[in-house]
């Protein structure tokens, strides 16, 4: 995910070692999160905004069929050719993060959704890496492009803010949801990252029947998805 495409919280969860293998940590909770290195300081918050993700894609039936894995990096990554701070391996099934501190020492003055970047967007940005997790796990098509892969990360991403971060870059966008008709391009996300994000949220959480549509999604593998 490019950088001005990709939540401080407090909450604390303990950490295991998984399975007595040296080096990894699991989330205690629920959920199956596994996280690499062993010690990383990050990895209270990276369970935190694991688990919030995965509660809000519950509420779509959308559930990780296999263990959600997190491999802590220190470099930016390459993922569709640009450098990002996370990224989804469909063939791993690994999601590849960068240290939050790392971020600083490579970026000068992140940026996120125009907001200066901290540890609030971190969370965010990791809850987006989760929804592309999920979703390949609930594939209905071998191939999927990268347009409805955007639409829920973002939209996952916008969800775990706290309310008062995501009112404000709601409002600062200043556009509405996708409405009846709209072509969902990764086109458009590539110029309005930002807006495109507010569009998926928007359109996501005030549809009467968001299921049926997370199923078009799920099995979409055109370079766009026209809404209903």
């Amino acid at each position: 995910m490019p950088y001005k495409l990709i939540m401080a919280i407090s909450l604390v969860f303990l950490l295991t070692p998984v399975n007595g293998e040296a080096g990894e940590y699991r989330c205690d909770n629920r959920y199956d999160i596994i996280i690499s290195p062993k010690g990383s300081d990050d990895a209270a918050m990276i369970c935190t905004a694991t688990t919030m993700a995965l509660e809000f894609l519950a509420r779509y039936d959308l559930h990780p069929k296999r263990t959600i894995t997190f491999q802590i990096v220190e470099k930016s990554i390459l993922s569709e050719g640009y450098d990002a701070f996370g990224s989804y391996d469909m063939h791993s099934e690994v999601i590849n993060l960068m240290a939050y501190q790392a971020i600083f020492e490579s970026v000068q003055h992140p940026e996120m959704y125009g907001e200066p970047f901290d540890r609030v967007h971190y969370s965010g940005a990791i809850a987006h890496e989760v929804a592309h997790a999920v979703m390949h796990h609930n594939l209905m098509s071998r191939h999927i492009s990268q347009a409805p892969q955007e639409y829920l990360a973002h939209a996952t991403q916008l969800a775990v803010l706290p309310e008062n971060r995501r009112k404000t870059i709601i409002k600062a966008m200043d556009i509405g949801p996708w409405e009846s008709g709209d072509a969902i391009s990764d086109i458009y996300m590539g110029l309005e990252p930002g807006k495109f994000a507010v569009k998926s949220y928007l359109h996501l959480t005030t549809m009467a029947q968001p299921k049926n549509f997370i199923r078009i999604l799920l099995k979409s593998n055109w370079f766009y998805v026209y809404v209903p």
